[in-house]
């Protein structure tokens, strides 16, 4: 079993971060790819813009009820009520960039840090597409150790939320440091704490030296 400080969504749908948080709870730390609609190029920009940029107004459009940025392709629609209007975006725009920049920020601090932690990708795609995110991430920060726990195919049948017995198996792989899960239990008891006083919600070495596939999950750890 791998031991690792938290277990994070890297997109590109909301599946990865409902089974992260069902089976991990606070351990695992909210970010921004954790309930929006994020392809992998998209995500590669993100990395790339150091999390910059990629939520501005005149790339926002409404399809379907939905907000899309049509820069991006990324999904939006825990951000915002459905079916909203053209004025509507325009009223609500500020708070969900607020939280947006929020978001980044966290996970831009979780990238940062030396790790390890398990960065999970729920939806089945083809080895390049995981083996890239591998580098991209690694290029972003060359001393973060991580394993990259990609979907399989069968992760994905059923809802939204794909078989849940297929990604227990899957997370039954790693632990969290008694340590670290403790520390983000304390943190998420302050945070819940200061809501409830406030009454808001608030938003408030080189490239990788060794890499290993078993399963699905790839691994990094860093050159020192």
């Amino acid at each position: 079993m791998q031991r690792v400080r938290a277990a994070v969504s890297l997109g590109p749908n909301c599946r990865g971060k409902f089974h992260l948080q069902r089976v991990f709870g606070d351990a695992s730390p909210s970010g921004i790819f954790d309930w929006q609609i994020t392809p992998a190029e998209a995500i590669h920009r993100y990395l790339e813009r150091d999390f910059e940029g990629m939520f501005e107004r005149s790339d926002l459009q409404i399809r379907s009820g939905v907000v899309w940025n049509g820069r991006h392709n990324s999904s939006h629609q825990h951000e915002f009520p459905r079916g909203l209007t053209e004025d509507q975006l325009d009223a609500h725009y500020p708070a969900a960039r607020a939280r947006h920049d929020y978001l980044c920020r966290k996970t831009r601090a979780l990238l940062r840090q030396r790790g390890p932690l398990l960065l999970v990708f729920s939806r089945p795609v083809p080895t390049e597409v995981t083996d890239g995110l591998v580098r991209g991430v690694s290029r972003y920060n060359p001393h973060l150790a991580f394993h990259l726990l990609a979907e399989p195919i069968e992760g994905s049948i059923g809802d939204w939320t794909g078989d849940t017995e297929v990604w227990n198996d899957l997370l039954s792989r790693f632990s969290i440091h008694p340590f670290h899960r403790f520390v983000a239990e304390a943190a998420a008891i302050c945070r819940k704490s200061l809501r409830g006083r406030s009454g808001n919600s608030g938003a408030g070495v080189g490239i990788a030296a060794a890499a290993e596939v078993r399963g699905g999950v790839r691994s990094r750890r860093p050159r020192h």
